[in-house]
């Protein structure tokens, strides 16, 4: 059988800004999280552990549990290689929290274009437009 799916890897792998996991039987934990990433300016992925009662019997909520933690206040997780352990780090212990923060200027931010919101709100220029069409005509 295949590896499962690791959104965490895959998020830290990408260098993505904001990147944490939380666990639905650690409410305050997990709401921390996600105000920190509403709060967050940039793409940020939170993965959030919730046990299904229907259909999952093995990973039960006693077993996510057993397993989670949190962080350590030390925790760099400005440290990409350290990052990249932590989510890789999954079966007898689950790290929880910020594993990944990466701080540079958001994707709306790099380009002047977005600074006044997503272009599907913008007016267009259709002179403008109709110039550059003409290059390929």
């Amino acid at each position: 059988a295949s590896a499962p799916f690791n959104p965490i890897a895959v998020a830290v792998a990408m260098q993505a800004s904001f990147v944490a996991r939380g666990f639905s039987g650690m409410i305050e934990h997990l709401a921390g999280l996600i105000q920190q990433g509403l709060a967050h300016e940039g793409f940020a992925l939170i993965d959030v552990l919730q046990p299904c009662v229907s259909f999952n019997k093995v990973n039960t909520f006693g077993w996510y549990k057993k397993r989670c933690y949190t962080l350590p206040e030390e925790y760099d997780a400005t440290d990409w290689q350290a990052a990249m352990g932590m989510a890789m780090e999954w079966g007898d212990k689950i790290p929880l929290g910020i594993i990944y923060r990466n701080q540079r200027t958001s994707f709306e931010k790099r380009f002047s274009v977005l600074q006044h919101g997503p272009l599907v709100g913008q007016d267009t220029n259709l002179a403008e437009l109709k110039k550059i069409l003409e290059k390929f005509a």
